[in-house]
Parts: structure tokens; sequence; C-alpha cells
């Protein structure tokens, strides 16, 4: 009789060790997931801050991309003339124009920020319209 009673026991212990090792894989496998998802977070919290300093530098030049390459340091400007690109903290940063800025016309451009490290689509996408304004 006391042999089935510690067996009975080591079967109960052996389900509760089961249990729990399985209850401890679903935590680990949230905790792991909301990691990712707070960093990935992180990151585009990132992007749009730098998106919008872009868009507010840009529009504060009035679209001269030269005035703005001086504007911010580091920056480099694209083979055609018609972008900008800025990396920083990891993250780049990269303004493409459609045209020339002309007096009297609507210009408008795209910002991305993606991280340097990864291939990725961008984290973080912005379109400006900028209307230059004709000088007198």
């Amino acid at each position: 009789m006391k042999h089935s009673k510690s067996s009975l026991f080591l079967m109960e212990l052996i389900i509760a060790l089961l249990f729990f090792s399985l209850a401890s894989t679903v935590c680990i496998r949230l905790f792991v997931n909301a990691h990712s998802l707070s960093a990935h977070t992180v990151d585009q919290n990132y992007a749009v801050n730098y998106a919008q300093n872009m868009a507010e530098a840009f529009t504060g030049c009035n679209g001269d991309l030269m005035a703005l390459q001086t504007l911010l340091t580091g920056s480099l400007l694209t083979e055609d003339g018609y972008g900008l690109s800025l990396e920083q903290n990891g993250y780049r940063t990269e303004l493409v124009c459609n045209m020339a800025p002309e007096p009297g016309s609507t210009l408008s451009a795209d910002i991305s920020v993606s991280r340097i490290d990864t291939a990725e689509a961008p984290l973080y996408t912005l379109h400006i319209d900028l209307h230059i304004p004709r000088v007198k």
C-alpha cells in the first residue's frame, strides 16, 4: 500500500512539473515578443522624429537643398542634386525631391527613414508639398 501512494505522488509531481514547464515556455515567448515589439516601437518613434526634423528643416530652407545640406551637418547631396541623405545614430534619413524649386510652384518631396544595419523597408515615410513663393 505504501508503494502505490509514493508512485501516485511521483506521478502527480511529474504532471505538475510538466504543467509548470509548459506555462513557463508560454510566458518566455510572451516576454520575447513583447521585447521585440517594444524595440520596433522605439525604432518607429526615432524614425518619426528624424522625418519631422528633416521636414521642418526642408520647409525652413524653402526647398533649397544646398542650404539644407549646410544646416544638417554630415548630410550628402545625391548625384542628381534632387536628394539629400543623412546618417545618424544608426538611422538613414533620405529626402528626395521631384524637381528643382522654382518660384511660384509647388515642390513635392518624400522623406524616408530606415535603419542602417538592416535592409528592410523604411520604418517611416513622409510626403511634403511645399509652395515656393514668388519673389517680387
